[in-house]
């Protein structure tokens, strides 16, 4: 969903500007108006030689004061190869289709995108093949500082194609991170009411609470070429970086990198659509303007549509580390855990303490830890929930490809 998120991304910095020009430079409020709005289609697909359900995104562009972009539905998508046979797509959520059936690009044949809206337009993609496969050499961490002089953890890959076809490459990730809970213990508290009392008891507390993975996916367009290389060769690729105290590598985390090789029409798409959505730009003297796509209305030769076409080579690479193998002398991120001890307030009745006792247990915003030492004023230790229950950062299912 990377033209979605940019073309947002975008839309939500010229909001600032706009608003910092009205505080800055007027003396009298007035309300924004954009004229000569537009509703363009938006397409976001890229069809890969993976054998797979393969996905279009359809969208349409929205004003200042909308939330977001409204999907196109109730249109019929197909992907058509070699001008003959056709793959049909169907609509699983607003907006969101996907193929029928499992396939992959093949090497040596033309594809082509091909879209009908509800209100009768139509829309088509020049014709395009398949570049050449190119495998990711590896993927590897290394620590370094980075421009803030930030100390962390880079990601970087190294690939080579011999045969110097490649050239041009397009880049994203998945991120998949272990966390544990400080805090956590094999019991829990419950509150209940017995003979019109009102009673605490201890139960086991799920083992699932106790170790959570989480998983980010890359919102940014990662892309470079090898045209002004010897070769066709990428060595030390920067892909992320993550700062030393992040959350993501406080203990085992795990990155899948996705090398797409690209036309050079594609490559020159994601780039000029990147340097649209950099706040930098906005404020250049020379803007880059629409960004023309390579499908176009067959309707309306005038109609804009934003969106590429991409039909790419994949190939990826899963890597893991563990934050003591590169950051082994550095503290990690740590949750703030404060130990907290519920007391009667001195004018409480016995029951009204009992009762906001209770409230705690039930409120799920804090978990049992312990019993309170003797001498406390109140009976329970209790800690803030992530402390005593991963699954609020996380989900307690170990993901299939996760090696410990």
């Amino acid at each position: 969903m990377i033209i979605i998120y940019k073309y947002i991304k975008a839309i939500r910095i010229i909001t600032v500007v706009l608003v910092s020009a009205m505080f800055s430079n007027c003396i009298e409020p007035f309300e924004v108006e954009i004229e000569d709005f537009e509703n363009i289609l938006v397409i976001n697909t890229t069809i890969t030689n993976e054998v797979k359900y393969q996905q279009v995104l359809l969208t349409r562009t929205f004003e200042f004061e909308d939330n977001g972009p409204l999907a196109e539905q109730g249109a019929t998508v197909k992907i058509i190869e070699d001008a003959a046979t056709e793959y049909l797509f169907e609509e699983l959520s607003p907006g969101v289709y996907r193929s029928v059936q499992e396939f992959g690009a093949s090497a040596g044949k033309e594809y082509q995108l091909s879209i009908n809206t509800l209100d009768g337009k139509s829309y088509v993609s020049d014709r395009v093949t398949l570049p050449q496969e190119t495998s990711i050499d590896r993927v590897y961490p290394m620590r370094m500082t980075n421009d803030k002089g930030e100390e962390g953890v880079g990601i970087f890959l190294d690939t080579f194609d011999p045969t110097g076809n490649s050239l041009y490459y397009r880049y994203e990730y998945e991120e998949t991170y272990r966390i544990t809970a400080p805090f956590w213990v094999p019991v829990d508290i419950i509150s209940f009411v017995a003979l019109e009392q009102i009673r605490f008891d201890f139960v086991e507390r799920p083992e699932s609470q106790r170790v959570c993975y989480n998983d980010n996916k890359s919102n940014n367009i990662i892309t470079t070429n090898t045209n002004a290389f010897d070769e066709d060769r990428l060595t030390g690729f920067s892909i992320n970086f993550i700062e030393a105290k992040d959350i993501r590598i406080a203990d085992r985390y795990s990155i899948l990198v996705r090398q797409y090789v690209q036309s050079r029409e594609a490559n020159g798409f994601y780039e000029t659509l990147n340097s649209f959505s950099e706040s930098e730009s906005l404020f250049s003297q020379i803007q880059p303007g629409f960004i023309a796509g390579n499908i176009i209305s067959e309707n309306d030769s005038e109609e804009r549509v934003l969106g590429f076409f991409d039909v790419s080579a994949v190939s990826e690479k899963r890597m893991f580390f563990n934050h003591d193998d590169i950051l082994g002398d550095l503290e990690p991120f740590t949750l703030d855990c404060n130990r907290i001890i519920p007391a009667p307030d001195p004018l409480d009745e016995p029951e009204t303490f009992l009762e906001r006792l209770r409230d705690i247990i039930n409120g799920g915003l804090l978990k049992f830890l312990e019993n309170a030492p003797e001498g406390s004023a109140g009976p329970y230790v209790f800690v803030d929930r992530p402390c005593g229950d991963c699954t609020v950062l996380g989900k307690s299912t170990v993901p299939d490809f996760w090696v410990d």
